[in-house]
């Protein structure tokens, strides 16, 4: 047995190149693929486009969310307010309106107090309509109910839509067909014995 030390292998053959210069086809696509500049660009062009979009529809559920929460809110708000009689928004609730510019009618003060208790996320105007509905005792809740705020120990249901717009615009507005998402809560009260008429 003889020591023939370590095998070294034999040296690759080179593809020999074309007389003109060139190299084969294939020889340019491994070199194509192996090279890695512009792989950071091309990446982010094919991911950008779903994680923006991602991120605007986790903003527009958010905003949307918030008006929903709000919405809630306003309409225990607005309840309260019209289950006391009172034609006139108490001081306390008014902020920074001056006296002057304040509704001076229970039921206009009810669409106010919709919009105040949100800190104006629910703005008055077209897109905010406010509801209410009046019976005597809850035996009679089973007809549609008068249309006012209602009269002292009546039982008043408020029911309160929204019209929320999209904040991202029109991408928003042609996945869902219109300019914006409507949002909707109803609450059922008794009012406070009170004297005042209805307004």
């Amino acid at each position: 047995m003889t020591d023939q030390g370590p095998r070294v292998p034999p040296p690759r053959a080179t593809r020999p190149q074309r007389s003109d210069g060139r190299i084969g086809p294939l020889a340019l696509i491994r070199r194509v693929l192996g090279q890695r500049r512009g792989a950071s660009a091309s990446e982010f062009a094919i991911i950008a486009g779903p994680f923006f979009i991602m991120i605007l529809g986790t903003c527009e559920a958010a905003w949307q969310l918030a008006t929903g929460a709000a919405l809630d809110h306003a309409a225990l708000k607005a309840s309260r307010f019209g289950g006391t009689g009172s034609n006139a928004i108490p001081a306390w609730q008014r902020g920074n309106t001056p006296a002057a510019d304040m509704p001076g009618c229970r039921s206009a003060g009810i669409t106010w107090m919709v919009s105040a208790a949100t800190n104006r996320l629910i703005r008055e105007g077209q897109n905010l309509t406010v509801t209410t509905a009046t019976w005597g005792n809850l035996g009679t809740m089973a007809g549609a109910g008068t249309a006012t705020a209602g009269a002292g120990s009546q039982i008043t249901s408020y029911t309160i839509r929204y019209m929320q717009p999209f904040i991202t615009g029109p991408l928003a507005a042609s996945i869902w067909g219109g300019p914006g998402f409507t949002h909707q809560t109803t609450i059922v009260v008794k009012n406070e014995p009170f004297d005042n008429l209805p307004c």
